[in-house]
């Protein structure tokens, strides 16, 4: 089993043995109390009702569900142990690929969370195919291809124990967008003033920035344009200053965001009415978001 160490505080964690120590339900649950946190953009929701095949008839319960907080995608999730058979898991995952999601499966979810839009909540599971999942708790690249025919993701997820007994959770695989404030990048030497972002994993777009976009970056207190460049499924970001924008001697770099805000002071507003009062506004934040690249 594979260990971590944090060298902050010289600890070690442990793997906790994927096939022995716990069961699929103490999975799921650690899993589900979770999610919020994992996966910020989507409420999580113990999901198990009933889903009839549409083609088999074939009826079967998954475990999870996510709901994106602005009804544009669900997702439908089976928790499972590595040590269960592929077999086993496909067929659940084909009855979920060809299930029937109407009106009872959205007042399902609904009475689970009541701080759910159910009108919204029911266009999105009657409307919209959902993304499937299952999430597993150690490495299993044999079922990967297999799921690949269902459109499913395969999430692998692994606990680890510190000796006080804090936990850590590895996450690799096929997954909604994780929001992390930071990429690990290349200079491209072969380029001119050229940056290659390792594994973007839709990290720029999610700051709404496109191929082709300009964005500026500050480095050592200078800041640059640089220009998003896609090719061949990587992302570059070419700058365009005409001196060199990093240090020629280093090649990896991390690209920062962080969220600035600046105080607009707002005008008193006076009203007068047989005295005189004042009465004062509060400040307004206006946000905006900033990269940076250090040396990594």
């Amino acid at each position: 089993m594979s260990k971590v160490i944090d060298i902050n505080s010289d600890a070690w964690y442990q793997e906790v043995a994927p096939r022995d120590f716990y069961l699929e339900i103490d999975l799921e649950r650690i899993i589900m109390h979770n999610l919020s946190l994992i996966f910020p953009d989507f409420i999580p929701i113990v999901f198990k009702a009933d889903i009839i095949d549409s083609i088999s008839n074939k009826k079967n319960r998954a475990d999870l569900c996510l709901i994106k907080r602005d009804y544009s995608e669900w997702y439908v999730i089976e928790v499972e142990l590595g040590k269960h058979s592929k077999t086993e898991v496909l067929s659940q995952i084909e009855t979920f690929s060809n299930g029937i999601f109407d009106d009872s499966h959205a007042k399902y979810i609904y009475n689970k969370n009541k701080r759910l839009n159910l009108s919204s909540l029911t266009n999105l599971v009657t409307t919209v195919k959902p993304e499937l999942m299952v999430i597993v708790n150690e490495v299993k690249s044999e079922w990967k291809k297999d799921l690949k025919k269902f459109n499913c993701k395969m999430c692998v997820f692994q606990i680890y124990n510190e000796f006080s007994g804090k936990q850590i959770f590895r996450i690799e695989g096929e997954h909604p967008f994780i929001y992390t404030d930071f990429r690990n990048c290349l200079y491209e030497k072969s380029l001119p003033y050229a940056i290659k972002i390792l594994k973007d994993e839709g990290f720029l777009d999610s700051f709404g920035i496109k191929n082709g976009d300009i964005m500026e970056i500050e480095y050592n207190g200078v800041r640059h344009k640089w220009e998003r460049n896609d090719d061949s499924g990587k992302v570059y970001l070419i700058c365009k200053s005409l001196i060199p924008p990093l240090d020629s001697l280093t090649d990896r770099y991390r690209l920062n965001y962080f969220r600035t805000g600046r105080i607009q002071k707002s005008k008193n507003i006076s009203i007068i009415n047989k005295c005189r009062k004042i009465f004062k506004k509060k400040p307004t934040i206006n946000y905006t978001n900033s990269f940076s690249f250090t040396k990594d």
